[in-house]
């Protein structure tokens, strides 16, 4: 994903951190969602969101357009917890905890889901087949689908599809792939049906006009 950081704790976070010699490849940052950072470094941090994501920066582009800011291309690694706010100056340093871990994705997994991995699955292909996949990207998610972990599939898949800002967070919050798969299939089902309707629309109105143009003719 890209972010947009202008805010003093982020860019200074930024300058100092992932803009000096290899920190880039091994500065590891917390995605703090629905949280605003203040506009002055002089003002408290509000409520932080206590789960967030750890993430890695891989590309940092600056600019001063339509004032000065970076943008970040982030590649998420796993949810943690915050434990505990260190500081809070020049940027915001936490303890946190680790809540996803490898050990999820086990047979073991598989079998307390029963068959939620694989229903997951199958309704994401058809929403993914239901899109153009001559577009390199939906190719490249369609190719991806197939060879991640079926346990993986909920973040990657929910992250493309429309939900709003307090479905993201719940979803976020979902530490058990249960709660999350559970979650996430309704939401599935939802977009489904919504591109059905806008398929079934435009078909009618390509109809329509066909119907018109015979009529000139």
């Amino acid at each position: 994903m890209r972010a947009s950081v202008d805010s003093p704790r982020n860019m200074q976070l930024v300058r100092s951190r992932l803009l000096k010699g290899t920190s880039l490849k091994s500065t590891i940052l917390g995605v703090i969602p629905d949280t605003k950072d203040p506009l002055s470094d002089l003002d408290a941090l509000p409520p932080l969101h206590r789960i967030g994501t750890a993430a890695l920066a891989i590309q940092v582009v600056g600019s001063n357009w339509p004032k000065p800011h970076y943008t970040l291309l982030l590649t998420g690694l796993c949810r943690f917890q915050i434990l505990q706010l260190v500081k809070e100056k020049p940027y915001p340093v936490a303890d946190v905890e680790q809540l996803d871990r490898l050990e999820q994705f086990t047979n073991n997994s598989e079998e307390e889901l029963g068959e939620l991995p694989e229903q997951f699955y199958k309704y994401a292909v058809q929403l993914v087949e239901m899109l153009d996949m001559s577009i390199p990207a939906v190719a490249k998610l369609r190719r991806l689908l197939d060879n991640l972990p079926r346990e993986a599939l909920p973040d990657i898949v929910t992250s493309i599809i429309r939900t709003s800002n307090q479905e993201k967070l719940q979803i976020l919050d979902a530490v058990g792939l249960e709660a999350r798969f559970k979650m996430t299939i309704p939401l599935l089902v939802r977009q489904i049906e919504g591109l059905k309707l806008l398929q079934k629309t435009r078909k009618h109105k390509q109809d329509d006009e066909k119907r018109v143009l015979l009529f000139f003719l």
